[in-house]
C-alpha cells in the first residue's frame, strides 16, 4: 500500500497520542479479487513534522503509482487508535480534496475484517480494535504518477518532561518496490532547554539550532520501511539531564530500563574540566609509509584541540621508549611548539614494545611536571591514554599475562584507555582486555582505512568532559545485568546510554507510590566536586502499553554483545552458550555467531544441536590475530555500543550485526538475514512454508503433533483468535503471507494457521 503511506503518516501522528502507536493510512483497492498490498509503488515520501511545545503539525508530501496495466480504484483508510484525536486532516490527491468520515471502532473492526475476509490477506489484522477514517474510492491510472498530501495536527504524549513524537512508516513496507526517497523532519521547539533527543528505530541526523530549538532528520534512499517511526525529547532545565524509560512485559517477570544522561547544551561548554591527555603512537618499522604520515597527524590534531588548562605528554615507541616530556606538560605555546618540532623528527623503524610504552604512560601522570591549575575542590582531573598500535609485543615483556597485569598496576591515577589497533597483525584479545582493565575502548582500523579520521574522531568526542565517574541508582530499586558496566565519562555534545534490569518485586513496593514515582540519582565529579543530581521518574507497571518494549530488546542486544565479550576474553562455557542462544532466537539478534537460527536445516526444538552448532559458530571468537580476529573484535563492538535497534529490512527481514567475512567487512556491506522476520519483541523463523514463532521454537511439528491445534486462515476461529489478541500478536498474524503457515504459541495454546 502506497499510497497507504501517506496516510501513515496521519496514523503516526494518532499514535502518538493514544495508548498504541501503530496507526497508518492505505489505499485499498475496491474490486475484491485485487489484494491489498504489492499493487502501487511510491516514488518518495517527504514528512515534515513541527512540534511546537508538545503540539505536533504534520504535512505529508508523497507521490505514489499503480504498477499494474490497468487503471484500479481505491479508497483511502486510515486506522485511528484508540484514545487518538486528531484536530484536522486535509487529503489532496493530484489537487482534489477528499473529506473522509470517522467510523467508531466497532464499525471499523467490521470492514477491516470484511477487506480481510474478501482478498484472504490479513494485512489489515494488525488494526483491530482501531478506529478509522475513510474517503470515498478515486481512479488510479497505470503508470500515471498521483501526487498525495496529506496534513493534520495531534498532541504528542507526554510523560512528565519525555515528549514522544510518532510517524507510521511501517506501512511502506507494502510498497511493489523500494522508495527512492524516504525523509522524516522533526522540527522542535520548546519552552524549557532540551537536553535529550533519542530515536530508538533510526538513525538521525541533530542539528541543534539553539538550548530550545532542535531539528531531527531521518533520510535514506532507495528503502522499503519496515518499521514506524519514533522521537523522544526531553525538554527541562536541567545542568545534566537524565531521560528514564521503563518497561515490565508481565508482572512476574523483572522488569527492564533505558537511561539517557547528556549535559544541557546551554551550560556544556561553560563546565569543562581540565583534563591530562598522554598519546602513545607506534613508530615501529611496520608503521613506515602512509601509516606514520596518518598517524603524526592525529597527534597533530590532537595537540591542536587541547583545551588551555590541559596538560599532556607524548610518547613515540618502537624498540625503545621516547617520551617529548619528563611528565605532563602544560597546555601553552612553547610546551606545543616543542612537541610538534619532536614528533616531525620521528622516524619509522624497529620492533614493538608495547609493556614498556604503557608503563611509561601511566607513570606520566604521578610524575611532576609543569604546574597547572587544580580543579576546584582539588579532586584529581579526568585522564586519558590514546595508544596506538599495528603490530604484537615484540621487544621486553611480551606475555599478554606481564603486560595486562603491570599496566593495571601501574594505572594508580585511574586513566582511560582507548586503543587503537591498526591492520591485521595486532593482537587483539590484549587490546581488549588493557582497555577492560583500564576503563576505557578499543577500536580496529583496516589496513587502508585512515588513521587520523579515527582517532581526531575519538578526541574529539572527548575532548572537553562535563561530568566524570558517574554512577547510578534508582531509589526503591534494586538494579542488575546493566550495560555498559561502567557508564565512564560525560563530555559535551555527548548522550550515554544505558541499559538494565530491575527486581520485579521492587516494582509492587513502589505501587503504593502515587503513580509507581521514584527519584533517579546520577552522581559524578561535576565542576572538580563530588555532586549529585536527582529526578523524579514514574516507574511503569507491567501491562499492555507497547510502546516501551524496544528498551527490553535494547537490552537483549546488550547483553548478547557482553555474552560475546565473555567468550573471547575467557572462553566459551555450556552456560555462556545456551544463554547467547537463547537471546538470540527469542528476539531475533542476527551475528555471524548466531545467524545458523536462520538455516532451514538447523532444528530450533533440539537444544543439542543448536548447541552444537553455537560452539562452533564461536568458536572464531576465541581467534586473536589476523583479519578474522579484526573481524570478530568488530563485530562485538557492532553489538556492544548499539545505541538502537537496528532497523529490519523489507516485510521485517532481520538485519545482521557484524559482518560474516572478509569481504562484507571491507566493504562495511550489512547482510539482510531473509528467513528471520521480526515483529516488535516476537521473532520468526522460516521452515519452508512454515514460519515458526520464537515462542513456539520449541516445537517441533510432526513430534509434537498432539500439543498443535491446526486453524484456517479467515475462519470464524481465526477472527476469534483476532478479537483477543494483543496488538503485537495481530502484527504476527498480518505478517503473513500467501501459501505461509504460521506457527506460534497464543496464551498457552500452540496454534498452527494454515
Amino acid at each position: 500500500m502506497k499510497a497507504k503511506s501517506w496516510i501513515v503518516a496521519v496514523a503516526l501522528v494518532v499514535g502518538v497520542i493514544g495508548s498504541q502507536a501503530f496507526g497508518d493510512g492505505m489505499l485499498v483497492p475496491v474490486r475484491p479479487e485485487i489484494r491489498v498490498r504489492g499493487h502501487w509503488a511510491v516514488k518518495y515520501h517527504h514528512v515534515k513534522m513541527t512540534v511546537r511545545d508538545q503540539v505536533a503539525s504534520v504535512t505529508i508530501d508523497q507521490e505514489f503509482v499503480n504498477t499494474g496495466k490497468g487503471m484500479i480504484e481505491v479508497e483511502y483508510l486510515f486506522p485511528v487508535p484508540p484514545g487518538a484525536a486528531i484536530d484536522a486532516m486535509t487529503l489532496v490527491v493530484n489537487g482534489k480534496e477528499f473529506t473522509a468520515r470517522l467510523l467508531e471502532a466497532d464499525k471499523a473492526r467490521k470492514i477491516y475484517e470484511d477487506i480481510v475476509r474478501r482478498k484472504k490477506d490479513p494485512a489489515l489484522l494488525e488494526y483491530a480494535g482501531f478506529g478509522l477514517y475513510r474517503t470515498r474510492a478515486f481512479p488510479l491510472e497505470p503508470g500515471k504518477p498521483a501526487k498525495v498530501i496529506v496534513h493534520y495536527n495531534y498532541t504528542c504524549k507526554k510523560d512528565r518532561n519525555l515528549v514522544e513524537v510518532w510517524y507510521p512508516l511501517n506501512t511502506e513496507k507494502f510498497s511493489a518496490r523500494p522508495i527512492d526517497d524516504v525523509k522524516v523532519v522533526v522540527d522542535i521547539k520548546s519552552k524549557a532547554d532540551i537536553t535529550a533527543v533519542y530515536s530508538p528505530t533510526h538513525d538521525l541526523s541533530v542539528d541543534r539550532k539553539g538550548p530550545r530549538h532542535v531539528i531531527a532528520t531521518y533520510h535514506e534512499k532507495k528503502t522499503l520501511p519496515a518499521t514506524d517511526f519514533q522521537v523522544f525529547y526531553k525538554a527541562a532545565n536541567e545542568d545534566i539531564g537524565a531521560t528514564l524509560i521503563t518497561h515490565q512485559p508481565d508482572g512476574k517477570k523483572d522488569g527492564y530500563f533505558m537511561l539517557l544522561v547528556s549535559p544541557n547544551p546551554r551550560i556544556g561548554s561553560q563546565k569543562i574540566a581540565p583534563k591530562d591527555v598522554v598519546i602513545v603512537f607506534d613508530h615501529s618499522g611496520s608503521m613506515s609509509g602512509e601509516k606514520i604520515a596518518q598517524a603524526k597527524q592525529s597527534v597533530r590534531f590532537i595537540l591542536a584541540n587541547l583545551n588551555d588548562a590541559d596538560r599532556f605528554n607524548v610518547i613515540a615507541y618502537n624498540d625503545l621508549i621516547e617520551p617529548f616530556f619528563d611528565g605532563l606538560a602544560a597546555a601553552e605555546k612553547a610546551k606545543l611548539e616543542e612537541a610538534l618540532d619532536r614528533l616531525d623528527r620521528i622516524e619509522p623503524g624497529g620492533g614493538t614494545n608495547i609493556h614498556e610504552a604503557l608503563q611509561t604512560a601511566m607513570k606520566s601522570f604521578a610524575s611532576k611536571g609543569a604546574p597547572a591549575a587544580k580543579p576546584p575542590g582539588g579532586n584529581a582531573r579526568p585522564k586519558y591514554v590514546i595508544f596506538l598500535t599495528d603490530g604484537i609485543p615484540t621487544v621486553g615483556k611480551i606475555t599478554e599475562k606481564e603486560i595486562l597485569a603491570e599496566t593495571k598496576s601501574a594505572n594508580t591515577a585511574a586513566a582511560r584507555l582507548f586503543a587503537f589497533g591498526v591492520g591485521y597483525d595486532v593482537n587483539i584479545r590484549l587490546l581488549d582486555k588493557l582497555v577492560r582493565d583500564n576503563r576505557g575502548k578499543s577500536d580496529y582500523l583496516k589496513p587502508k582505512e585512515n588513521i587520523e579520521t579515527k582517532i581526531s574522531s575519538l578526541y574529539a568526542k572527548i575532548k572537553n568532559p562535563v561530568m566524570t565517574n558517574l554512577a547510578v541508582r534508582i531509589e526503591g530499586l534494586r538494579l542488575r545485568d546493566t550495560y555498559p558496566r561502567q557508564m565512564g565519562d560525560l563530555f559535551e555534545g555527548d548522550q550515554i546510554l544505558l541499559v538494565g534490569r530491575y527486581h520485579r518485586q521492587d516494582v509492587a513496593k513502589l505501587s503504593s507510590n502515587p503513580g509507581h514515582s521514584s527519584t533517579l540519582v546520577i552522581t559524578g565529579t561535576y565542576e572538580g566536586k563530588q555532586r549529585g543530581f536527582e529526578y523524579p521518574v514514574t516507574i511503569r507497571p507491567a501491562g499492555r502499553d507497547t510502546r516501551f518494549v524496544f528498551v527490553e530488546r535494547l537490552w537483549a542486544l546488550r547483553r548478547v554483545g557482553y555474552l560475546l565479550d565473555q567468550i573471547q576474553l575467557n572462553g566459551e562455557s555450556k552456560e555462556l552458550i545456551d544463554e547467547l542462544v537463547q537471546l538470540s532466537k527469542r528476539y531475533g539478534i542476527m551475528t555471524p555467531y548466531t545467524s545458523f537460527l536462520a538455516d532451514e536445516e538447523t532444528e530450533l526444538a533440539s537444544p543439542a544441536e543448536v548447541r552444537r552448532r553455537a560452539g562452533i559458530a564461536a568458536k572464531s571468537l576465541s581467534v586473536v590475530t589476523g583479519a578474522e580476529g579484526q573481524i570478530a573484535a568488530s563485530n562485538r563492538r557492532e553489538v556492544n555500543r548499539a545505541l538502537r535497534l537496528r532497523t529490519p529490512g523489507p516485510y521485517g527481514a532481520a538485519v545482521q550485526y557484524g559482518w560474516s567475512g572478509r569481504d562484507s567487512y571491507e566493504a562495511d556491506k550489512k547482510e539482510t538475514i531473509t528467513n528471520v522476520r521480526q515483529v516488535g519483541n516476537q521473532a520468526l523463523y522460516r521452515r519452508g512454508r512454515l514460519w515458526v514463532a520464537a515462542n513456539a521454537s520449541h516445537i517441533q511439528p510432526r513430534r509434537d503433533a498432539a500439543k498443535i491445534r491446526m486453524i484456517d486462515r479467515f475462519s470464524e476461529e481465526y477472527f476469534r483468535l483476532v478479537h483477543t489478541n494483543t496488538t503485537e500478536e495481530n502484527q504476527i498474524f498480518a505478517s503473513q503471507a500467501p501459501n505461509e503457515e504460521l506457527l506460534i504459541e497464543l496464551r498457552g495454546q500452540v496454534y498452527q494457521i494454515r
